[in-house]
């Protein structure tokens, strides 16, 4: 038709002319960026500038942990859209932040932060450099996730305060289950099989306020604020075992716990729970039963705990221990006796602001690799969270020098 005839030929000719300058583009933007920045890379985090490196202790003291990276959002992965999609959008991206970070994990290349500002998990990949928010929906949303635990196969176990549970999640992000609150029925609580009413005799009441989860062979440590307890649970079946201290009624009040608040397990399956309310650390065997407690007492002297939040043990029975009132990590040996402490300050370069938790990892020290001075040996990670100021996550190498 004369119409379609005219149409073609002006059709073809601004395809063409668009084509032609796509790719005038394109080849001044190679020209104009580096290859790895124009197409995006894989990898762990790179630095960027040369910073003065920072040892604790102090010298002359050998230096037995360095500063090595900091993280407060998608921005320093080192990754985020590429300049090519910032150049088609024609406007800068909003890169992700971490919000009001308190738990903190390494699993399989990713940092897992439990942000109880966003109600989410932020999920840090080192090595591809993406960054993304896990919210779950429905029957597994979060609502103030505090702590979290990831099991070798990938499995999840997160303390919702809020919820009053411990929500579990598979490797895939599938919601499986939760232990605590209400029993409406067989395995309600404690696995992901469906509802069935109880006999008005046997409905209970599993309400518990977790603020920590830690998981130790075939068991799973909850720590219960409500209860001022932990509880032991059989990690396939979810089931109750026991809570400790064994006697919570004891006259003796070295064994008790008063507020609960983050815990710990070390190779020999000792459990280490921090107490909030009573300035100290408590110490239980495998079955519950009291062994020593680490903290001299109130006070904001070496040794001292004023707000003890945070637990780790590595795998020489070090404790590390956050205090988020003098804002440092006091690292004890196996019998209580004070290493060292590091951190700073608020507003100190570098510094811990309200600090939260603290972890350890052994898998994952060659990401950081380079972060380290030439002289200095990693032994091992060591992170703790800020819940405000500009380092959100700072991560630790502990180790020494060649």
């Amino acid at each position: 038709m004369p119409g379609r005839d005219r149409i073609q030929p002006y059709s073809h000719t601004a395809t063409t002319i668009t084509m032609r300058l796509t790719l005038s583009l394109l080849r001044a933007l190679v020209c104009l960026m580096p290859l790895a920045a124009f197409w995006g890379c894989s990898g762990p985090p790179t630095k960027t500038e040369s910073k003065p490196v920072t040892y604790y202790p102090a010298s002359p003291a050998a230096p037995r942990l360095q500063l090595l990276a900091t993280f407060s959002g998608e921005q320093d992965l080192g990754g985020g859209p590429s300049k090519f999609a910032t150049f088609v959008v024609g406007k800068e991206p909003i890169l992700k932040p971490i919000g009001k970070p308190y738990g903190v994990a390494l699993h399989g290349g990713k940092m897992y932060v439990c942000d109880t500002g966003a109600s989410a998990i932020d999920i840090m990949d080192l090595q591809t450099r993406e960054f993304r928010y896990f919210t779950s929906s429905g029957e597994g949303k979060l609502v103030t996730p505090i702590n979290i635990a990831i099991d070798g196969d990938g499995t999840r176990y997160v303390a919702d305060s809020a919820r009053g549970q411990i929500l579990v999640f598979g490797r895939d992000d599938v919601y499986q289950g939760a232990i605590g609150g209400r029993l409406s029925g067989p395995g309600r609580a404690h696995s992901h099989l469906p509802a069935e009413p109880l006999p008005a005799e046997t409905e209970g009441d599993d309400s518990i306020k977790p603020t920590d989860v830690q998981i130790s062979g075939n068991r799973l440590y909850v720590t219960d604020l409500k209860g001022r307890c932990v509880r032991a649970y059989e990690k396939t079946t979810r089931k109750l075992l026991f809570t400790m201290p064994r006697d919570a009624a004891s006259a003796d009040t070295k064994s008790r716990l008063f507020t609960p608040t983050n815990l710990a397990v070390d190779s020999a399956g000792r459990i280490y729970v921090s107490d909030l309310g009573a300035f100290r650390v408590q110490q239980y065997a495998p079955d519950g039963t009291f062994l020593r407690q680490f903290g001299q007492g109130a006070g904001d002297k070496p040794g001292d705990f004023a707000r003890p939040k945070g637990v780790a043990v590595d795998r020489q029975g070090r404790v590390y221990v956050v205090d988020a009132a003098t804002q440092v990590v006091q690292v004890f040996d196996n019998e209580g006796k004070l290493l060292l402490f590091f951190g700073e300050m608020q507003g100190a370069s570098p510094g811990l602001d309200l600090p939260a938790k603290v972890a350890v990892d052994y898998e994952h020290t060659g990401l950081f690799a380079s972060y380290a001075a030439p002289d200095f040996v990693i032994e091992n990670l060591v992170l703790v969270t800020s819940q405000i100021g500009e380092r959100k996550v700072s991560v630790f190498g502990f180790g020494h020098k060649k």
